[in-house]
């Protein structure tokens, strides 16, 4: 056998390495291309993270937002809702001013009558404090002090709890989930709500004896001082609403039933949609019902609306009474 042409060889080793080249070539432009594509994939990850935190501020920005311009609708009437107590806790202050300055005569009096140096002293002083406690009918004084400053720190109280409610629901929550009792939180929501509704709606409560879950206070309030006003402003004169929560096996369900006007099928597809609203322009921004939807949502419950033209609406919420499904 003869041996190989070394030509023939030789020519075949290039041809060889032109191949390997060729692929080792091919190989390093596949990477380079792999490795702009991970780049941009990358950088187009930040950009979308970034998106994404941009439109969870802006979320929490709408929801606060759509919060304070609740409170400014509010204002004039949470601000007559402080004033009825803070009239009348003025005037007794200003009844229990008098009677302190009646109080302090009085005294005078009963000092003159013990340093009296003589009978003659003793009878004058004994003459005048009758005549003053006939006068200034200190019995009725002492009875009616009573009665003023119980009046007075029943007043104080109301105002500190409207402002109380008025501090929980204007709070941006931020967190972690804290305890919240709803039942409390409804009734909070009721004062603050209290004047818009008191003319045209009366509210009717049937509570179960409910646990405590885990929310935001400020948040769940807006979804409720939401239905309440809602309902209200739906009334064709006077109404009802009835607030129901029942204590079921694993939730929590929580009814608003009014006695409104109702709705249409064709609106309750769009009730919990964006800027969708049924008041006239410049009446409301369409956006309470969508907010209160994703709050709903927030705390792994839902929300839900049945109605009927004429007969009235029906929204009902459920929560997870599980502390881990609710923080969830």
């Amino acid at each position: 056998m003869s041996d190989p042409d070394p030509a023939v060889v030789q020519r075949a080793l290039t041809r060889e390495r032109a191949r390997r080249a060729k692929a080792e070539q091919l190989l390093e432009d596949k990477s380079r291309e792999l490795f702009m594509s991970y780049q941009t994939l990358q950088e187009s990850h930040d950009q979308l993270g970034a998106a994404m935190e941009e439109v969870k501020r802006q979320q929490k920005q709408l929801v606060q937002s759509e919060k304070l311009a609740s409170l400014g609708t509010m204002s004039a009437g949470v601000a007559h809702e402080i004033n009825n107590p803070l009239a009348f806790v003025f005037s007794n202050v200003n009844s229990l001013a008098h009677a302190v300055d009646q109080f302090r005569q009085y005294h005078q009096h009963v000092g003159a009558l013990l340093l009296a140096e003589s009978p003659a002293q003793s009878a004058e002083a004994t003459g005048a404090l009758k005549e003053f406690v006939e006068e200034a009918d200190v019995e009725f004084l002492f009875e009616d002090c009573g009665d003023l400053l119980s009046e007075t720190i029943d007043g104080i109280q109301r105002v500190k709890s409207i402002v109380a409610g008025l501090k929980a629901f204007a709070r941006s929550d931020a967190g972690e989930m804290e305890p919240v009792d709803l039942i409390a939180c409804i009734r909070n929501t009721l004062k603050l709500a209290h004047n818009q509704i008191k003319f045209n709606m009366e509210v009717v409560e049937d509570f179960d004896d409910l646990p405590e879950i885990r929310g935001y206070p400020g948040k769940l309030s807006q979804v409720f001082l939401n239905l309440i006003v809602n309902a209200g402003q739906a009334m064709e004169g006077t109404g009802s609403i009835k607030i129901s929560a029942r204590n079921l096996k694993d939730v929590i369900q929580v009814d608003f039933q009014d006695t409104g006007a109702g709705m249409s099928a064709e609106t309750i597809k769009d009730i919990f949609n964006p800027f969708f609203t049924t008041k006239p322009v410049g009446e409301g921004t369409g956006l309470g019902l969508s907010i209160s939807h994703g709050i709903i949502e927030e705390h792994a419950g839902e929300i839900t609306v049945s109605s009927e033209l004429g007969v009235g609406t029906c929204f009902s919420i459920i929560l997870p009474k599980n502390e881990m499904r609710a923080a969830a």
